[in-house]
């Protein structure tokens, strides 16, 4: 498998295993209190706060370097641009997001009188 990335966007995949596997922990914790059907939207829940907290991180240090155009004068930043199968890191958080929250609909469903 190949992983193309930009600048720190190879941080994003990582972080959210991180974030999964401390989810993982935490529900082990808690198992007794929560239906295993909920395992999987907290892990993801876990991948979705770390990449979130990275594409934050990632944000804040990426200041860019101003340089002046010399024909023009007008001031151009360059900014490193972190992504991952080039799409930033940002859009990642918001995608994950989005899993999350599908796959706790999905097992909040059959936990409370859906599925079959």
């Amino acid at each position: 498998m190949f992983l193309i990335w930009r600048g720190w966007g190879i941080l994003a995949p990582f972080a959210a295993f991180i974030g999964a596997l401390i989810a993982m922990f935490i529900f082990e914790l808690v198992e007794q209190f929560v239906p295993r059907v909920m395992l999987t939207p907290v892990v993801m829940l876990g991948a979705t706060l770390a990449v979130f907290l990275t594409a934050h991180l990632l944000e804040r240090t990426d200041k860019g370097r101003e340089l002046l155009d010399e024909k023009t004068g007008q001031t151009v930043v360059l900014k490193r641009g972190d992504s991952i199968f080039f799409i930033k890191v940002r859009y990642w958080a918001y995608i994950f997001a989005i899993i999350t929250l599908i796959m706790f609909v999905v097992s909040l469903t059959s936990v409370f009188g859906g599925g079959a």
